[in-house]
């Protein structure tokens, strides 16, 4: 039998289904960020959001507090998330740049890995 098919039949198996977003930064504090995307999440959603400033990226888990569409834009979304302690911050940790960053170094943002709790 391959490996596969020996990990396909175990009866503990989970899968996470992900999507890459990308996402505007609107306003960050030390808890959470305010995004704008064009994709609608529902709350409790989790994930990553990631930053990439030059060749470096900077990550953090993230889950969905608040997402509602924006008055007058269609097919905007306002989205509030917070950042999850499931790891301490270290060097790389979105949490510990992304205040002392300027807008216009943040661009390619994108929420990663979204899976429901």
């Amino acid at each position: 039998m391959s490996k596969l098919r020996a990990i396909l039949k175990a009866r503990d198996l989970t899968a996470v289904l992900g999507r890459d977003v990308p996402v505007r930064v609107i306003d960050v504090s030390i808890t959470g960020c305010r995004l704008e995307s064009t994709r609608r999440f529902d709350t409790g959603t989790t994930g990553a959001l990631t930053v990439t400033v030059g060749a470096v990226k900077y990550s953090d888990d993230i889950r969905v507090t608040r997402c509602h569409s924006l008055d007058g834009a269609s097919g905007l979304y306002d989205v509030g998330v917070e950042f999850l302690w499931t790891t301490v911050p270290r060097e790389q940790s979105l949490r510990r740049v992304l205040p002392k960053l300027k807008p216009e170094a943040l661009k390619d943002v994108r929420l990663e890995a979204i899976r429901k709790m």
